[in-house]
């Protein structure tokens, strides 16, 4: 809502300046929406690591909607899938607080063969405090599984992480212009909310979806 006031503004005020950043922003979109006087807006891009990343996706079996899904037990069942894959951490993004606690109830003690000892399992939500929150930067030995919301997709980036498990949907804050309310529908993220999950730091993916949700 704010953009369109800004670019009625910039004309009035030359002195102002506005930087937009993202890594998934539509760049020549924004720079033609705040084109003035002929003039396209500037586009700075500054290029971040590239690793090579290989993509899989787990059939939808009978699922009728990402809603019916048991996370948890998916969550697990698309773990044994590493057990043949180098050490690396693994993201999992969940779009709930409590399916991570649920499925963390399922993943302590889970040992990858081959492995000395079994897993960390790191839970990321916003509603944990920031000293919690800074687990996941902690120096650590063992594999670690971190069980996220949407808040590492957005918020911060997991140093570390060489597997990333996608459910390919999240919490999105909506407004209701009816009961004018904000609302938390679970829904299907974008394709550039599932480029921007694997593409920052991972060296290599796997992402667990019930149908090509991305």
């Amino acid at each position: 809502m704010c953009l369109p006031i800004l670019r009625n503004l910039l004309p009035q005020r030359p002195d102002l300046k506005v930087i937009i950043t993202s890594a998934t922003i539509e760049a020549e979109r924004f720079s033609r929406f705040f084109r003035h006087r002929d003039r396209a807006a500037p586009i700075i891009e500054v290029s971040g690591r590239m690793f090579p990343v290989e993509v899989r996706y787990r059939p939808a079996g009978e699922l009728q909607s990402e809603l019916d899904a048991d996370w948890p037990k998916r969550i697990v069942e698309t773990l044994a899938e590493f057990h043949d894959q180098p050490f690396g951490d693994v993201l999992v993004f969940l779009p709930t607080e409590y399916l991570i606690l649920e499925t963390a109830k399922l993943l302590r003690g889970t040992n990858f063969p081959g492995d000395p000892e079994p897993a960390e399992v790191v839970p990321l939500y916003a509603r944990l405090s920031a000293k919690e929150q800074q687990r996941v930067f902690e120096p650590h030995v063992r594999r670690r599984i971190v069980l996220a919301t949407n808040v590492a997709e957005s918020s911060l980036t997991v140093p570390g992480i060489r597997y990333v498990i996608d459910t390919g949907i999240a919490r999105v804050s909506r407004y209701s212009s009816r009961s004018r309310m904000q609302r938390l529908p679970i829904e299907r993220i974008s394709q550039a909310s599932a480029d921007q999950r694997r593409s920052e730091e991972h060296t290599s993916e796997l992402q667990s979806h019930h149908d090509l949700v991305c």
